[in-house]
């Protein structure tokens, strides 16, 4: 008589594990290991067998957790790219009670090209998800869309009585947000060559200019 295996989501638990948490630290190992190879060698040339020698770790659990490397690039781009709102949201914030219009700027558009600064973080979110699928592109637009969204509430914060078609207002932030990202984009392929502070500067006399003009 032979007896059945138990699945690990029955909760063993091995070294003070949980089937779960050793799922979810597996999980980790190969989301740190996209992030690694996807910023470097790139998506197109990262396999599931680099991915598993990077991280440690079988294909079993890659599979386990990931349908496939879009799959992890997908995970590993909506983890960078909302990391980053969120720091530019949490420097916003901060300045945001009592701020003046310049130092509030100033303050979310350098936390924004600090985050930038890592070219990991980067490459994958500006260079490596461009062009994979339809699923890679609806999540990209996805996050333009909330980037535009938070400079339109920042506008509106900042001039209240600036009075525009919900399209005119939509459109602004989009293009504000394609001119940032595409200084940014420059300095990422120039390898950093200027400083940071010249670029807070030049993106925060953009979005000043911008707001100073829907005052109307």
């Amino acid at each position: 008589m032979t007896s059945k295996r138990r699945p690990e989501a029955a909760g063993r638990t091995y070294g003070g594990e949980s089937a779960a948490e050793r799922q979810a630290r597996q999980r980790q190992q190969f989301m740190a290991a996209g992030r690694q190879l996807f910023g470097s060698v790139g998506y197109r040339a990262t396999t599931v067998r680099t991915l598993c020698k990077q991280a440690g770790l079988i294909d079993r659990y890659f599979y386990k957790n990931f349908v496939d490397t879009e799959d992890l690039l997908a995970a590993v781009y909506v983890e960078a790219i909302d990391d980053i709102q969120a720091t530019v949201m949490r420097a916003l914030m901060q300045e945001l009670p009592g701020g003046n219009a310049e130092r509030i700027v100033t303050a979310g558009v350098g936390a924004f090209f600090t985050s930038f600064e890592n070219p990991e973080v980067a490459r994958i979110c500006w260079l490596e998800v461009l062009g994979v699928s339809t699923r890679i592109d609806a999540l990209y637009i996805e996050r333009i869309q909330r980037f535009a969204d938070l400079l339109i509430t920042l506008a509106r914060t900042l001039v209240p009585e600036m009075k525009l078609h919900p399209d005119d207002m939509q459109f602004t932030g989009f293009g504000l947000v394609g001119a940032v990202s595409q200084s940014a984009l420059q300095w990422l392929l120039s390898g950093y060559r200027a400083d940071r502070q010249h670029l807070v500067a030049a993106n925060t006399r953009l979005l000043l200019g911008a707001m100073q003009m829907l005052r109307g």
